[in-house]
């Protein structure tokens, strides 16, 4: 499979597995005012420098950035991503309320950017160096028009990765110390106490994270994806599949070799969920893997937004499956 295919792949659901322009969000407050203070910096993970005479205030943002920094308070005017999507992707972004440049892989509208007048470009990298979902055509066009901070996701556990949303979204305005985000990151710590405490009372429980295509079987590598290596420093045991030194998130396999590795709890990727749950009679060695048949494959939502409330309530929920699980062989 070429390392395109693979990289689609990362972004779930549509035709393969599978920012944009608008106004100011209506639900949760304006973006905090911003020109204040003389010049602003942010230092990116790419180790790039942003400066600007003053804080941004027209931020355009990659669909899971613009989830992220939403939580935060911070409402991006325009954003990119994968419009069509299972509303899973959006997180709380109103998506009536801005103005989409791209909206599915491969499309980003430089005249639509250019419209905007944007202070600040904001995306993920799921590889190194590499903005998500950026046409790499499109990459050289946009520092013309504003500057652009990447955010690390590969290898990079999540809640590493929120503290660095966090320190963006302060940087752009944010408090940090308002009552419902300091309420979120207390939940959010206390799923992570009482999953690993779930995670040590099943020694043995063995976990995979799969996603698919209609030609092949994705089993994910833990330590790659920031939300799996984080249920990996908690404790939780997945499998530990056969990678390319070079694309090292997913081993590829054929539908029929379903079974490779015996597992008692099934992460399935929400974006695709079909493949594992309505479609199951068109992919029968999917239906008779023993731990689809005893009810412990579970949803996952591999681009749950990179904050403390979205993340807590995802853990409360995993934590509780597992919980019900029973260990298979």
């Amino acid at each position: 499979m070429s390392g395109l295919s693979r990289r689609r792949l990362l972004i779930g659901g549509g035709a393969a597995l599978f920012v944009l322009a608008g106004c100011g969000g209506e639900d949760g407050g304006d973006t905090p005012a911003g020109g204040s203070g003389g010049p602003w910096e942010f230092t990116d993970d790419r180790g790039q420098k942003v400066t600007r005479d003053s804080r941004p205030t027209k931020v355009v943002a990659q669909l899971s950035a613009a989830a992220t920094l939403w939580d935060f308070g911070i409402r991006p005017v325009g954003v990119w991503g994968e419009a069509k999507g299972n509303d899973v992707l959006k997180g709380n972004v109103d998506a009536n309320a801005v103005t989409w440049i791209g909206q599915t892989w491969g499309e980003f509208n430089i005249e639509k950017l250019a419209s905007l007048t944007p202070d600040l470009l904001v995306a993920p990298m799921q590889s190194k160096g590499q903005l998500w979902y950026v046409p790499d055509e499109a990459v050289s066009k946009i520092e013309p028009l504003c500057p652009s901070v990447g955010i690390n996701q590969f290898e990079v556990p999540v809640d590493k990765v929120i503290d660095r949303f966090a320190e963006l979204a302060a940087a752009l305005g944010a408090d940090l110390q308002a009552p419902d985000i300091t309420a979120a990151k207390s939940e959010f710590e206390a799923a992570g106490v009482a999953l690993d405490e779930t995670v040590k009372a099943k020694p043995g429980l063995r976990v995979a994270f799969v996603s698919g295509t209609k030609e092949n079987l994705y089993i994910g590598n833990a330590r790659i994806f920031s939300d799996l290596a984080y249920l990996q420093n908690l404790g939780v045991t997945f499998v530990e599949p056969k990678v390319p030194e070079n694309e090292p998130h997913w081993e590829v396999l054929s539908w029929e070799q379903a079974g490779k590795y015996p597992v008692d709890v099934l992460l399935f990727d929400s974006r695709n969920a079909s493949f594992f749950t309505t479609d199951l009679a068109r992919y029968p060695t999917v239906a008779n893997l023993p731990v689809v048949k005893a009810g412990q494959a579970v949803a996952w939502n591999p681009e749950t937004p990179s904050t403390w409330g979205a993340f807590g309530a995802a853990i409360r929920d995993l934590t509780a499956k597992l919980n019900a699980a029973k260990t298979l062989s």
